[in-house]
């Protein structure tokens, strides 16, 4: 299923790091992501939100680690072992998540909305759409989004 693109190759189609978080599909679009990387040891906040899972320190920089899982309200331990390292107009963050599938191709303009279906006082500001990988649905987030808290 790792699909890595080489230069030249689909442009007129965004490009997704698409991963795997409980078994579902989310997407994040290419040019937000700064690094994958392993777990960081962090530093608990005291008094953060419950998704913050503290900080890290990448080379220098001090950034904070979000466990996706928490922030998406999935149940179930957590088996992240990879950060995403994304790149945000307020702060660079990390994600924690399970599994990294691949970077993809995608014709994002075709994707389905699915704020709709939730209720209304579900948080979905972060939720884009959906749209179709190689035949799996994939969730796709705003970066931005992610770290803003309504």
């Amino acid at each position: 299923m790792d699909k890595i693109l080489q230069n030249g190759q689909d442009t007129d189609k965004s490009r997704l790091l698409v991963f795997m978080l409980a078994s579902r599909n989310f997407g994040i679009e290419l040019h937000k992501i700064k690094e994958i990387t392993d777990l960081l040891p962090t530093t608990r906040l005291p008094g953060a939100h419950r998704f913050v899972k503290g900080l890290g320190n990448l080379r220098g920089e001090i950034i904070p680690i979000i466990s996706l899982r928490e922030r998406l309200n999935i149940h179930g331990d957590e088996k992240g072992k990879q950060i995403i390292i994304v790149i945000s107009k307020k702060v660079n963050y990390g994600l924690l998540v399970d599994k990294i599938q691949g970077i993809y191709a995608v014709d994002t303009r075709g994707s389905e909305s699915i704020s709709s279906i939730f209720s209304q006082d579900a948080e979905t500001s972060f939720l884009i759409g959906v749209c179709k990988v190689e035949n799996s649905d994939v969730i796709l987030l705003d970066s931005e989004k992610l770290i803003e808290i309504n």
